[in-house]
């Protein structure tokens, strides 16, 4: 075998030791999803896997949309980083002009040592467990759900995902995270974001500038709670594909209420002694 000479060596290893963290993941790929993890934690690949086909069984189901024309990267990291800590996750999507578009989201893996002595709470005093970080993955990824869910409007014009109010997108995303997920979410997280909502009822505020929630997350998911209980689920569906030229329009034209209406209507439901939940 052929030697380099001492130089080109020292530029291979150079070269090795400044290679993106990614180099060093195992890679499961399907047609809409890719999860790169490191070696010793393929039990978070199943993990994840298991709750991203479930979570694009929930854009089938609850949206009637299939999960195509999107292909997105999924980092398992094995330590906190940002974007990917034990207090978020996070999504960059999409990029592409014809399909597949890609994004990525950024999960800090569930095996990752950081968790196995960590205490914190979420903005709902409940553990950051394993049902903490099942809705965290679910409401990233059911989010290219929604963007899907709009690519499916028949026509152009309508109003578009990040032109809504936060409180809608965050919420949405949490509500998903919340009621689409593990039996512990549906029924204690639930009660609890519930029992937040009641408990801040400044978060709420109508009707200047139409509605206005402080708590896009918190705030944002009891208000889509509300619409789904008083409207059906699928309001959430019909809203998304609504081709209203700005989301207040298409709020309107889905629950035939103007703002002042539809605030009313949440308070009193809130003020009821246990609103339902679904």
């Amino acid at each position: 075998m052929r030697m380099l000479p001492h130089s080109a060596r020292r530029l291979v290893i150079a070269f090795a030791l400044c290679l993106p963290s990614w180099a060093q993941f195992n890679e499961f790929k399907t047609a809409n999803y890719s999860v790169f993890y490191q070696p010793g934690y393929e039990k978070d690949l199943e993990f994840v896997r298991d709750w991203l086909d479930r979570a694009e069984a929930l854009l089938k189901q609850k949206y009637g949309a299939p999960f195509t024309g999107y292909h997105i990267d999924i980092y398992l990291y094995p330590e906190p980083k940002p974007g990917a800590n034990t207090g978020a996750a996070n999504l960059k999507c999409c990029s592409g002009i014809s399909a597949p578009k890609t994004g990525v989201i950024s999960f800090l893996a569930p095996s990752a040592p950081i968790w196995k002595d960590f205490h914190g709470l979420t903005s709902l005093r409940l553990p950051k467990d394993e049902n903490y970080q099942v809705k965290v993955l679910m409401s990233e990824y059911i989010t290219v759900g929604h963007y899907i869910v709009q690519d499916t409007r028949s026509r152009a014009g309508g109003w578009r995902y990040y032109s809504a109010p936060e409180w809608f997108v965050q919420g949405l995303q949490e509500y998903d995270g919340i009621f689409h997920t593990t039996d512990a979410n549906r029924e204690t997280t639930g009660a609890a974001l519930l029992a937040w909502a009641k408990s801040h009822p400044g978060a709420f505020t109508c009707c200047g500038s139409g509605l206005q929630i402080s708590d896009v997350y918190n705030g944002g998911a009891a208000f889509v709670t509300f619409l789904a209980a008083q409207f059906g689920e699928n309001i959430h569906a019909r809203l998304l594909r609504d081709d209203s030229p700005i989301f207040a329009a298409a709020l309107e034209n889905r629950t035939k209420l103007g703002s002042r209406e539809l605030f009313a209507k949440f308070q009193a439901w809130l003020a009821a002694p246990m609103p339902a939940v679904r």
